[in-house]
């Protein structure tokens, strides 16, 4: 049995999004494919879990490892061994929101336990006029780069959130974006990207490689 992994959230988008990613990515895999989340206790029996997970924070240290300790399943590699695909699609979001030469911010969790992400996102400056990356929670964070940026009178700003589902960092993001006053635009989450069913099908499939 495969099972999706994710973080979980109060707000319906974020499920509805992560089951339709279950789906999507079980016909790229050609199996099924079940969703979990994070307060889920056990995993099935026998199961190949993935996380989905940017990062290697207190989720990843803690509370992935209580879950492998208490089912009898082979924990994948997270998303965050797979930076340099994520920082691409996230990359080709950015540019679908807006078109042209454009500054980019990327917005991460936070810096620590995202190191992999944040450089990946780094090593990809050669594709926008500017490219900053900042944290969601701490400083630097986007309204200090907006306001920096806006002083320096820099436009043409899309600020894409490393965020996999709708839900509350989206809005949150969305909010600091239009109190900026900047006219940025702000991606979309990960997840809808077109290839993303396609690469976590690939995570599956690398899985069961590393295990043989």
């Amino acid at each position: 049995m495969n099972v999706l992994l994710a973080h979980g959230s109060s707000d319906s988008r974020h499920a509805a999004q992560a089951r339709e990613l279950a789906e999507d990515a079980a016909i790229e895999l050609g199996e099924a494919i079940e969703l979990r989340f994070l307060s889920s206790e056990v995993m099935p029996d026998g199961a190949r879990v993935l996380p989905l997970l940017l990062g290697d924070g207190w989720h990843a240290k803690i509370d992935i490892k209580k879950i492998a300790a208490a089912s009898n399943c082979t924990m994948l590699p997270s998303l965050s061994s797979h930076a340099v695909p994520i920082a691409c699609m996230a990359s080709d979001l950015a540019k679908e929101r807006l078109p042209g030469d454009s500054n980019a911010l990327f917005a991460v969790y936070h810096f620590e336990g995202f190191e992999a992400i944040t450089s990946a996102l780094n090593g990809l400056k050669a594709r926008f006029k500017q490219l900053s990356v900042v944290e969601m929670h701490k400083s630097p964070n986007v309204a200090e780069q907006l306001e920096q940026w806006k002083a320096k009178e820099v436009s043409d700003i899309v600020v894409q959130p490393m965020a996999l589902f709708e839900g509350k960092t989206m809005e949150s993001v969305r909010r600091t974006v239009e109190q900026s006053a900047t006219g940025a635009l702000v991606g979309t989450a990960l997840s809808t990207h077109i290839a993303f069913p396609a690469f976590i099908a690939d995570c599956f499939r690398e899985g069961v490689s590393d295990a043989t």
